[in-house]
């Protein structure tokens, strides 16, 4: 891909290559394009150096006059790069970051000179040369703020390439050879602007080959509650090699599926969908979206000031939100209902203010439109982050009580019921009479616990009751043995239990005393009756939760209405009545004790 300016590469201004001379020190030998790296010399003129015969695309040494300093920069003139006035930077400002000492050589080495960065790569070889070393650094040049992460391997492995080049065959170094380093520069700076790789033989043996290959940044985390949408046609580009899941994922991109539900169409695990769909954001072949609800909220960012004026916007707006075979609406009339969406106004009722359904325009298109346009899009979602204010919450009692998750508040959100066995007064022992007392249902209100504690023993003997009640048409004998030390207690049974769950909200319950017995082993079995003889009422069924236990614990203002939502597989219209319930509001906009923040 070319690395012009809508190209996620950055273009590359200049590629030259420096070197120390033993008489001139630092210089830059040959630069592509010319006149571009200026020094204390100022700017030199490609037509002063003659070209040498055998070669059209080699330089020369330039031609200096005795009364004249020689010029610390040697270019070679060339047919497509004709020289240019301008200058990028001056080459005496960062030379001694080009030509490095010892430290820095083999390490890259990035310098800001104004709006331009230098990447190069220096280099120290030691032999036999005048002053023992020969030091090198072939260099790239681009716009200040370009992300160069891409173009950090090209330069270590082009300086390299070199450097094994002059160790074989001192390439750097011989007359006969050196002048070639312009051809290979100017083929670098072709090539890898044009088509972002090149294919550059330097002798028998060595050969320079380079394809760039961009760095995407990280993508963002991919969350159930996201709509992938396509930024490509999958259909032609998908082949029968590709990984399974990612093939079936593809399928069901259609800017309306969200995570969770793509993987329940596809089949897929949704731990394997989520790194699919990561995978392809990492590519940056899709972008995700919201949810498209009816109950959705949008308003405009600031692009719009400049993205409303953008041919490009104006035309492709109004086809692409039309309906099949309506009018196709013009663009001022779009802007205009664009900007009648606000933070507090669905989109239903967006609607309703103005007719749309009688315009023939696509609503979920025209949101989606606004919110993918450009990538950073002119339309924004205006979020709701549901809040427990409260931290006493009654909760209606459930069938089954169950224990409810910590609240990450540390609120406590229900009351436990402890349920103490009946004592009758006729079977308190001989002595410390005092110790027993009646039976009562304790709700406690500061308790995080939703179960119901009974001694083990007293919940054997009550189920064993339960048990013979439910077999036989009678009520059960008791019998009660009791010897002079110890003391028999008739627990609680589990009807008893029943009442004071599914009973009025009074925190004392009243029971019918039992009839007195017996403590003398011999006496005849006295039969016992619960209501008058009649049979055991039926135990009410307890009411139903109005909303999912683990709802409460997710109103802490971190997860907003979309996450809940694909959470418990509902829309908002039944979410907004669980609010209500949680809160204990009135409805219609009013949640009570829960506080939604629009952002």
């Amino acid at each position: 891909m070319a690395s012009d300016g809508n190209s996620f590469l950055p273009r590359l201004q200049s590629v030259f290559y420096a070197r120390f001379d033993e008489l001139r020190g630092p210089e830059i030998a040959y630069q592509v394009p010319e006149g571009l790296i200026a020094s204390s010399a100022g700017p030199i003129s490609g037509a002063a150096s003659p070209i040498p015969s055998g070669s059209s695309r080699a330089s020369s040494m330039a031609f200096t006059s005795s009364d004249r300093p020689e010029p610390r920069i040697r270019v070679a003139p060339q047919k497509n790069h004709p020289p240019s006035n301008r200058t990028l930077l001056n080459f005496d400002d960062i030379s001694k970051y080009i030509i490095a000492q010892s430290p820095l050589c083999g390490r890259l080495v990035t310098c800001t000179a104004g709006i331009y960065k230098v990447l190069g790569f220096p280099v120290e070889l030691l032999g036999k040369y005048q002053r023992n070393y020969l030091r090198f650094n072939v260099c790239f040049v681009f716009g200040a703020s370009a992300d160069l992460s891409c173009y950090e391997p090209v330069v270590r492995k082009v300086n390299r390439v070199l450097t094994a080049c002059e160790e074989e065959s001192s390439f750097l170094s011989s007359p006969e050879t050196s002048f070639k380093i312009h051809a290979i520069l100017e083929q670098l700076y072709e090539d890898l602007n044009s088509y972002s790789e090149t294919s550059i033989p330097i002798d028998n043996f060595n050969s320079i080959e380079l394809k760039i290959f961009p760095f995407y940044p990280n993508p963002p985390p991919v969350e159930d509650w996201m709509v992938p949408v396509a930024l490509i046609n999958f259909d032609n580009i998908i082949e029968q090699n590709w990984d399974l899941t990612m093939a079936k994922v593809c399928q069901y991109i259609d800017g309306i599926n969200h995570v969770a539900r793509i993987a329940h169409l596809a089949g897929c695990d949704v731990i394997l969908t989520r790194q699919a769909i990561s995978h392809l954001l990492y590519y940056q072949v899709i972008m995700t979206i919201d949810i498209f609800q009816y109950a959705n909220m949008y308003t405009l960012r600031k692009s719009i000031q400049w993205l409303a004026d953008e041919t490009h916007v104006k035309e492709e707006c109004g086809p692409y939100v039309s309906k099949e075979g309506r009018t196709i609406p013009d663009w001022p009339m779009l802007l205009h209902l664009y900007s009648r969406m606000r933070p507090g106004k669905t989109i239903f009722e967006w609607m309703q203010e103005h007719d749309i359904r009688s315009l023939g325009i696509d609503v979920r298109r025209l949101a989606s439109f606004g919110v993918i346009k450009a990538r950073i899009g002119f339309l924004r979602r205006v979020h709701r982050w549901p809040i427990l204010l409260d931290d006493e919450i009654q909760q209606p009692t459930e069938s089954k009580l169950a224990t409810l998750p910590p609240s990450p508040f540390g609120r406590k959100r229900a009351t436990s019921l402890t349920v103490t066995p009946l004592v009758s007064s006729s079977m308190r022992p001989r002595r410390r009479t005092s110790e027993a007392s009646p039976a009562y249902a304790t709700v406690n209100t500061h308790s995080t616990s939703g179960t119901v504690s009974l001694p083990p023993r007293a919940a054997e003997a009550s189920l064993g009751t339960l048990r013979s009640r439910a077999g036989q048409l009678s009520p059960p004998t008791v019998r009660v043995r009791e010897s002079r030390r110890h003391s028999t207690v008739a627990p609680a049974s589990l009807f008893e239990i029943a009442q004071a769950l599914g009973g009025p909200s009074e925190p004392r319950l009243q029971h019918t005393m039992r009839p007195r017995l017996s403590r003398s082993p011999s006496s005849p079995a006295i039969k016992t009756q619960t209501n008058g003889g009649a049979a055991p009422a039926p135990v009410p069924a307890a009411r139903p939760l109005a909303y999912p236990p683990t709802l409460v614990p997710l109103l802490d203002g971190e997860h907003h209405t979309d996450e809940l939502c694909c959470r418990f597989e509902v829309g908002w219209p039944t979410l907004e009545r669980w609010l209500v319930a949680v809160g204990e509001g009135s409805g219609n906009g009013d949640f009570g004790k829960v506080l939604i923040i629009y952002r």
